[in-house]
Protein backbone atom coordinates (compact mmCIF):
# COMPACT_ATOMS: atom_id res chain seq x y z
CA UNK A 1 0.00 0.00 0.00
CA UNK A 2 2.87 2.55 0.78
CA UNK A 3 4.68 2.34 -2.83
CA UNK A 4 1.80 4.08 -4.57
CA UNK A 5 1.47 6.71 -1.81
CA UNK A 6 5.18 6.95 -1.57
CA UNK A 7 4.81 7.19 -5.76
CA UNK A 8 2.18 10.32 -5.13
CA UNK A 9 4.24 11.76 -2.39
CA UNK A 10 7.75 11.67 -5.14
CA UNK A 11 5.05 13.46 -7.77
CA UNK A 12 4.71 16.59 -5.37
CA UNK A 13 6.88 19.16 -7.08
CA UNK A 14 9.89 20.08 -4.83
CA UNK A 15 9.89 17.02 -3.26
CA UNK A 16 13.39 15.19 -3.80
CA UNK A 17 13.11 12.13 -1.58
CA UNK A 18 10.98 10.50 1.32
CA UNK A 19 12.64 9.21 4.55
CA UNK A 20 11.43 6.62 6.62
CA UNK A 21 8.46 8.35 8.61
CA UNK A 22 9.99 6.85 11.67
CA UNK A 23 13.45 7.91 13.25
CA UNK A 24 16.10 5.06 13.53
CA UNK A 25 15.51 5.09 17.07
CA UNK A 26 11.96 4.34 17.28
CA UNK A 27 12.33 1.42 14.36
CA UNK A 28 14.90 -0.36 16.00
CA UNK A 29 12.86 -2.16 18.88
CA UNK A 30 10.51 -3.79 15.65
CA UNK A 31 13.59 -4.53 13.81
CA UNK A 32 15.31 -6.40 16.58
CA UNK A 33 12.00 -8.34 17.54
CA UNK A 34 11.47 -9.34 14.09
CA UNK A 35 15.10 -10.78 13.95
CA UNK A 36 14.87 -12.55 17.12
CA UNK A 37 11.49 -14.28 15.64
CA UNK A 38 13.23 -14.88 12.25
CA UNK A 39 10.82 -13.15 10.48
CA UNK A 40 12.26 -11.75 7.25
CA UNK A 41 12.51 -7.47 7.72
CA UNK A 42 9.71 -4.85 6.77
CA UNK A 43 10.52 -3.64 3.48
CA UNK A 44 12.30 -0.33 2.75
CA UNK A 45 8.63 1.12 1.67
CA UNK A 46 6.98 -0.54 4.70
CA UNK A 47 8.88 1.76 6.54
CA UNK A 48 8.27 5.04 4.62
CA UNK A 49 4.99 6.14 5.01
CA UNK A 50 3.78 5.47 8.26
CA UNK A 51 -0.41 4.92 8.05
CA UNK A 52 -3.00 4.21 10.76
CA UNK A 53 -6.17 4.11 11.55
CA UNK A 54 -7.21 5.51 14.63
CA UNK A 55 -10.82 5.78 15.45
CA UNK A 56 -12.57 5.82 11.57
CA UNK A 57 -9.90 9.03 10.95
CA UNK A 58 -6.71 7.93 8.81
CA UNK A 59 -3.57 9.39 9.98
CA UNK A 60 -0.46 9.23 7.56
CA UNK A 61 3.33 10.01 8.98
CA UNK A 62 5.83 11.17 5.90
CA UNK A 63 9.60 12.74 6.50
CA UNK A 64 10.38 14.04 2.85
CA UNK A 65 13.51 15.74 1.30
CA UNK A 66 12.76 19.40 -0.63
CA UNK A 67 14.99 20.84 -3.22
CA UNK A 68 16.03 24.46 -1.70
CA UNK A 69 15.05 25.74 -5.37
CA UNK A 70 11.19 25.16 -4.27
CA UNK A 71 9.21 26.88 -1.27
CA UNK A 72 9.06 24.49 1.55
CA UNK A 73 5.41 25.62 2.87
CA UNK A 74 4.36 25.04 -0.52
CA UNK A 75 5.88 22.07 -0.93
CA UNK A 76 4.42 20.76 2.62
CA UNK A 77 1.51 21.79 1.92
CA UNK A 78 1.45 20.17 -1.47
CA UNK A 79 2.03 16.88 0.06
CA UNK A 80 -0.42 17.08 2.69
CA UNK A 81 -3.03 17.91 -0.13
CA UNK A 82 -1.96 14.68 -2.55
CA UNK A 83 -2.20 12.41 0.57
CA UNK A 84 -5.83 13.55 1.15
CA UNK A 85 -6.64 13.57 -2.10
CA UNK A 86 -5.14 9.46 -2.33
CA UNK A 87 -7.36 8.46 0.01
CA UNK A 88 -10.37 10.82 -0.58
CA UNK A 89 -13.03 10.78 0.37
CA UNK A 90 -11.43 8.94 4.39
CA UNK A 91 -10.91 11.17 6.77
CA UNK A 92 -7.24 11.90 6.58
CA UNK A 93 -4.97 13.59 9.07
CA UNK A 94 -1.65 14.42 7.30
CA UNK A 95 1.77 15.35 9.22
CA UNK A 96 4.68 16.03 6.90
CA UNK A 97 8.35 16.58 8.29
CA UNK A 98 11.04 17.85 6.23
CA UNK A 99 13.92 15.90 7.13
CA UNK A 100 16.82 17.48 4.63
CA UNK A 101 16.55 20.57 2.21
CA UNK A 102 18.89 19.95 -0.46
CA UNK A 103 19.93 21.82 -3.94
CA UNK A 104 18.01 19.98 -6.74
CA UNK A 105 21.18 18.98 -8.54
CA UNK A 106 24.15 18.81 -5.71
CA UNK A 107 27.47 19.45 -7.53
CA UNK A 108 29.94 15.90 -6.67
CA UNK A 109 32.20 16.12 -4.33
CA UNK A 110 36.09 17.05 -5.44
CA UNK A 111 34.51 18.78 -8.52
CA UNK A 112 34.17 22.53 -6.87
CA UNK A 113 37.12 24.42 -8.34
CA UNK A 114 39.82 25.48 -5.88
Amino acid sequence: MTTPLKNVIMAVDGVTEVFPARNLWQRLPARAASVLQRQGTETEDAALVDVRDRDGRTEVTVRVGVSSDARTPDVVRGVAAAIRKHFAPADVSATVTVARIAPADPVPAGSQDA
